[in-house]
C-alpha cells in the first residue's frame, strides 16, 4: 500500500493550518488596531489597567466576529450555536486579555515604554495562546473529508 494519499491528506492539513494561523495573525492585527484606537482615543482618561483591560475587549469583540465569520471557515463549526461559542470565546480569551492587561500594564507603568510597544509585547505573547484556544475548542468543527479520511478520497497509484 502506498503512502502517498496519506502524505498528501498531511500535506494538506498542514497547509490549512498555515492559512489559518496566517488568517488569525490578520484578524489580530486588525483586533490590535481596534485595541490600540480604543486605549488611545475612547478610554484614554482611565487608570491604565481600566483604559487596557476595556480596549483588550473591544479588540476580543473584533477578533471573535472576523474568527467567525472568516478564519475557521473551513471546518463546519455550526453544531455550537453563535451565543456558546461567543461565551467560550470569552472564558478562552479572558487569559489572552489578562495576558495583554499585565504585560502591557508591567510594560508602560514599570519599564515606561510607549503604549504601542507595550502592546505590541503582549500581543504577542497572547497570540501564541489564543491560537491554540480558539483553533482547537472554540472554532473546532468537522474538517473536509479529504482530511479526515484521504486514503479513501484519492485512489492509490498503481504499481
Amino acid at each position: 500500500m502506498s503512502k502517498q494519499p496519506y502524505q498528501w491528506g498531511k500535506q494538506k492539513t498542514q497547509k490549512l493550518l498555515k492559512i489559518d494561523f496566517i488568517r488569525f495573525g490578520f484578524v489580530g492585527v486588525i483586533g490590535f488596531l481596534v485595541t490600540l484606537g480604543l486605549k488611545l482615543t475612547v478610554f484614554r482618561s482611565l487608570q491604565t489597567y481600566t483604559a487596557l483591560f476595556l480596549s483588550s475587549e473591544g479588540g476580543m469583540i473584533s477578533n471573535f466576529i472576523f474568527h467567525e465569520k472568516w478564519t475557521y471557515n473551513s471546518a463546519d463549526h455550526r453544531s455550537k450555536s453563535l451565543w456558546k461559542k461567543f461565551f467560550h470565546f470569552q472564558l478562552s480569551s479572558l487569559s489572552g486579555v489578562l495576558i495583554v492587561t499585565v504585560v502591557s500594564g508591567i510594560a508602560i507603568s514599570h519599564f515606561h515604554l510607549s503604549t504601542l510597544l507595550g502592546l505590541v509585547i503582549a500581543a504577542a505573547i497572547a497570540m501564541f495562546w489564543n491560537f491554540f484556544w480558539t483553533k482547537y475548542f472554540i472554532f473546532k468543527g468537522t474538517a473536509p473529508v479529504i482530511l479526515m479520511d484521504p486514503e479513501n478520497t484519492v485512489p492509490l497509484a498503481k504499481k
